[in-house]
């Protein structure tokens, strides 16, 4: 796989949904972010929300590459699925935090083992919890090296967004979340 090729295809074909995205990108950013820096209340509500907006996040990115209809009201669909998404994402954030207690690299590979459990989700509503995991898990099989790599060729890209008075991070976050779609079809394409 091309991985530099992957970028830019996802690239051009984010060209004509780039201004929604960037606006959908703020808002995810904001709901997310801000209410953590409040106070103890705050991180809960960011707990809260993060699991549904990355969800809602993952449905407008996947709308775009297939070529359907993407809007801002797809960032809400993923409340839709409330205690399965919710619920998915505990799982997800404490395997990963217990992988980073252990050490970083466990951690990096739950992280990179379970990534594409959203796509899964929003294609396969009717799996379980325990079914999706596994699914990403085995989808990402053999491949973790190479999404890792994927992942650290946007880490100067968002160095540059955080230079361009951090507005920019939220111009890479839809490239990169489509580019991680495409690599997600790509795996589905490897599997048959």
């Amino acid at each position: 796989m091309d991985l530099l090729n992957l970028m830019r295809e996802s690239r051009e074909k984010l060209k004509p949904h780039w201004l929604i995205a960037f606006f959908i990108s703020i808002i995810y950013g904001v709901l997310v972010g801000v209410p953590q820096e409040l106070n103890y209340y705050g991180e809960f509500l960011s707990f809260l929300l993060a699991g549904p907006l990355q969800l809602g996040l993952s449905i407008y990115i996947l709308n775009i590459f297939y070529d359907r209809p993407a809007s801002i009201e797809n960032l809400i669909e993923g409340f839709k699925p409330l205690l399965k998404v919710l619920l998915l994402y505990l799982v997800i954030s404490v395997a990963t935090i217990v992988g980073f207690i252990l050490l970083i690299v466990p951690g990096i590979i739950i992280s990179l083992g379970l990534s594409m459990s959203y796509y899964i989700l929003i294609e396969n509503p009717e799996l379980t919890i325990e079914e999706i995991l596994k699914e990403s898990w085995k989808l990402t099989d053999g491949y973790k090296m190479q999404l890792f790599v994927l992942h650290l060729r946007f880490i100067p890209w968002y160095l540059l967004g955080v230079l361009c008075f951090i507005v920019g991070i939220f111009v890479v976050l839809p490239w990169h979340q489509l580019t991680v779609a495409s690599y997600y079809n790509y795996l589905k394409s490897q599997q048959g």
